[in-house]
């Protein structure tokens, strides 16, 4: 008996809907254009069209937005967990403080958007431009921001320990006091990028393009930078960074070092 009934509750819970969205708050949104914390979670507005949609403290987590036109939006302290954003349009969004821990943004616009202080543990960015945009702040352990577009963006205090950043472009991005510990930066454009004060132990630079990068008073222990291009790059003061570390780099006249470190002329083109 006791096996029938626990056959009959799992049966039960299994067919029991999960729970979806509030319908009241949906109605609200698509009468007011805004809804502030409310609850939208597992909604499905694939495609919709909703530039500068003020969201703020609303919960999202498991929805459907594949596609979605959320340009300009306010997503301040929204929950976006586990939601599906594939190709859609951040730009200038403020998602300030949002959770998108596990959450798709591949090939998402993220131009210009403002993720301070966000959590995106997990989350997946490949393919994404996020050019001039902001994630101060910002946790992004173990990301994939493999080959996404990360032009003059600031990375100011970020935590990207553990993340795929390979092939990606990071042209002039601003890595100041960032902690970059095992990141794997592997064929990665960063001509200009600032590591000043950075954490990038055991990080991988491998075949990297750092020319005009500057890693002043960066924590190196350990990092690889096996084939990577420094000319022009700064590297005064960088911790614990050794010879061993830069015998098959390349460099120019322009590179500085810590004194009694030297580099290989790049060829000339």
């Amino acid at each position: 008996m006791k096996v029938v009934v626990l056959v009959s509750l799992l049966t039960l819970s299994f067919s029991m809907p999960a729970h979806a969205y509030d319908a009241a708050d949906m109605k609200k949104l698509k009468e007011s254009g805004q809804c502030l914390d409310c609850d939208l979670r597992q909604s499905k507005m694939h495609s919709n069209l909703m530039p500068g949609v003020n969201l703020t403290g609303s919960k999202l987590r498991d929805s459907v937005l594949k596609l979605i036109n959320l340009e300009n939006a306010v997503l301040v302290e929204v929950d976006l967990r586990r939601t599906d954003l594939e190709k859609s349009n951040l730009k200038n969004a403020n998602l300030t403080g949002a959770t998108l821990r596990d959450t798709d943004l591949e090939k998402a616009n993220l131009f210009g958007a403002r993720f301070n202080e966000a959590d995106l543990r997990d989350a997946d960015l490949e393919n994404a431009n996020a050019t001039s945009g902001s994630f101060r702040d910002a946790d992004m352990r173990k990301t994939n921001m493999k080959r996404g577009t990360f032009v003059n963006v600031d990375f100011t205090n970020a935590t990207l320990s553990d993340s795929n950043l390979k092939r990606a472009i990071f042209v002039g991005a601003n890595f100041n006091n960032a902690t970059l510990k095992n990141v794997r930066f592997t064929r990665a454009e960063l001509t200009g990028a600032n590591f000043t004060d950075a954490n990038v132990r055991f990080a991988i630079f491998y075949r990297a393009n750092l020319s005009n990068a500057v890693f002043k008073d960066a924590n190196m222990d350990g990092t690889v930078l096996w084939g990577s291009n420094i000319s022009g790059a700064n590297f005064e003061h960088a911790e614990n960074l050794e010879q061993s570390q830069l015998n098959n780099v390349c460099g120019d006249s322009e590179t500085k070092l810590p004194e009694g470190l030297s580099v290989k002329m790049c060829p000339s083109n």
